[in-house]
């Protein structure tokens, strides 16, 4: 599927778009605390293992590989939070171009429960499960083969 443009004039107001940063902002917060202890993590890991070259017996090479893991879950879980970063920032970009929170497949608002959930999306959860946009235009929650009566 191609995506659509948005149905014209079809956005949130100010006041949700106002909520919505303020959501991705804490968000933002909170990555950038997490990202800081990762680093400190990895600062901790390249510190031991200096220490541990100059020592008179080096530790067991099972130990040296187990660390290597962690120093590569590290870096792995660096490059990810940086990535969320990246998107919260593109995120904002949409709030002030007004384009937040319309499905980039649907052209229809993406539910705020979403948005407060995934603030990243850029996808309606109806298309996001169902692969195709809802016939009403209205974006809910509904598994596969249930029905919303």
């Amino acid at each position: 599927m191609v995506p659509i443009a948005p149905k014209k004039g079809l956005k949130y107001p100010e006041k949700d778009l106002a909520f919505f940063s303020e959501n991705i902002n804490r968000s933002k917060e909170e990555a950038i605390e997490e990202l800081r202890m990762l680093r400190e993590r990895l600062e901790d890991l390249t510190n031991s293992e200096n220490n541990e070259d100059s020592a008179i017996y080096s530790m067991h090479m099972a130990e040296q590989g187990s660390e290597a893991i962690e120093k590569e879950k590290t870096y792995a879980q660096i490059q990810r939070i940086q990535d969320y970063l990246r998107k919260l920032e593109e995120a904002l970009f949409r709030i002030q171009d007004k384009t937040y929170g319309i499905c980039r497949m649907c052209g229809i608002l993406i539910s705020k429960e979403r948005l407060l959930a995934v603030p990243i999306t850029t996808l309606s959860a109806s298309y996001k499960i169902h692969q195709r946009c809802p016939d009403d235009g209205i974006d809910r929650i509904v598994a596969k083969g249930s029905s919303s009566k």
